[in-house]
């Protein structure tokens, strides 16, 4: 599984369309949910919530264009 597979499950988004429910941006909830999936993918190891946050927030981003 990609991060874009990820990105589409947690967004919603088919392989087919894009779907983005009228918004122009990821929810903080979606953004949380794909951190903290990072955050578990490194094995749980602290220190990294800033830079998981923002990949999560521009893996998703890239979704909503």
């Amino acid at each position: 599984m990609t991060l874009s597979d990820i990105a589409a499950a947690i967004t919603g988004e088919r392989m087919t369309t894009k779907y983005t429910g009228g918004r122009d941006r990821p929810s903080r909830d979606e953004i949380a949910r794909l951190a903290h999936h990072f955050y578990e993918t490194r094995g749980r190891r602290d220190g990294h919530d800033v830079d998981d946050w923002l990949s999560a927030e521009q893996e998703l981003t890239r979704h909503y264009r």
